[in-house]
């Protein structure tokens, strides 16, 4: 296998353990919609944003998220309201199925 082949398998297998975690979070809080990720693969990390309503009856969020995949850890670091005005801006392919 491929340097690269080897990577690219790294990047899947991290992002399929961040989304089984993910999905918790927003299971009962659909529509969300996952924003800019950035990924090191020397620790195994990503570090990303979701936009969601977490709270019932309030808002909308942009929270930050780190996943850490060597210890399969989500972890929450923030998060600050979003204009429900920006939601159309946001990409379909960004939206969490």
């Amino acid at each position: 296998m491929s340097v690269l082949s080897s990577e690219v398998a790294n990047l899947k297998q991290l992002r399929d353990m961040r989304d089984r975690k993910l999905s918790v979070v927003v299971a009962a809080a659909r529509p969300a919609w996952l924003i800019d990720v950035s990924l090191n693969l020397e620790v195994y990390q990503l570090v990303f944003d979701v936009i969601f309503r977490p709270y019932p009856g309030k808002g909308w969020f942009r929270r930050r998220y780190r996943y850490d995949g060597q210890v399969d850890v989500l972890h929450f670091t923030g998060e600050q309201p979003f204009p429900e005005s920006e939601l159309s801006k946001l990409s379909e392919e960004a939206l969490i199925k």
